[in-house]
């Protein structure tokens, strides 16, 4: 019986451990970088703003490159017990524990809906940092202003279009049983732009794995016939969430 593909489109210094995870799942694997990720150019700005960061504000680290970034950008950054800091993610946590001695909030859904709820059940929030890309996490912006919560998002990083690599790009269109990988919004509209029309609607046929309701939604949006919301962006909750045949 042919294995289902995960078309694993992470960005290419982290795809290689995604596609460990799959394929001791028992998925095949086709690695199809859909992000490149980069230091934001406004670099001066950035850390200015990071060294702001005070006892007062809840900090939130969307992803392990959100903690890489900042401290590259202001190693300076000093979080303590008094923070209330939120990491998407158990990876991102673990690498943010290598920074600071805080205390350290991961939500039980490894995505913004996941830190809305979180966000939910503590008091007195006064202002929220969110340390994150440029672009997204709208729904995390949607709570703040909701509940007159001051909120600053500071984009350490930001996503780019990659090359393609033609040989990749024909296996792909060659391939029946695919399980797409999105793990943001960006993912999907990079993907449109990275293939042939045709190659798109054989994507469109295929599953798609999101990683949230939001992404999942615009997943419809692009016409996917079958989206699945996993909840999660964490690979390993993935492979055991998705069908192998």
């Amino acid at each position: 019986m042919t294995k289902t593909t995960i078309l694993n489109t992470r960005p290419e210094f982290s795809s290689q451990p995604t596609a460990q995870v799959f394929e001791d799942s028992g998925f095949a694997v086709i690695n199809f970088p859909c992000i490149e990720i980069t230091a934001t150019e406004n670099r001066d700005e950035i850390s200015a703003k990071l060294s702001q960061v005070s006892v007062r504000d809840t900090v939130i680290f969307t992803s392990q490159h959100a903690v890489t970034f900042a401290y590259q950008l202001y190693p300076l950054l000093k979080l303590t017990k008094e923070n209330t800091v939120i990491t998407v993610g158990t990876k991102t946590a673990e690498l943010l524990e290598l920074h600071c001695h805080a205390d350290i909030w991961v939500p039980e859904k490894q995505n913004s809906q996941g830190v809305i709820e979180l966000l939910q059940n503590l008091n007195n929030i006064k202002s929220i940092k969110l340390i994150t890309a440029t672009n997204g996490r709208e729904e995390i912006q949607e709570f703040a202003d909701s509940n007159s919560i001051e909120l600053q998002q500071i984009n350490v990083y930001q996503r780019q279009l990659p090359q393609a690599d033609k040989q990749i790009l024909k296996q792909i269109k060659q391939t029946d049983k695919l399980i797409i990988l999105a793990t943001s919004t960006t993912t999907i509209n990079n993907l449109k732009q990275l293939v042939s029309p045709t190659t798109w609607q054989h994507l469109q046929n295929q599953r798609i794995a999101c990683a949230s309701q939001r992404i999942t939604q615009e997943a419809k949006k692009q016409n996917f016939r079958n989206a699945i919301n996993t909840q999660s962006a964490n690979p390993v909750e993935i492979a055991q969430f998705l069908p192998k045949n």
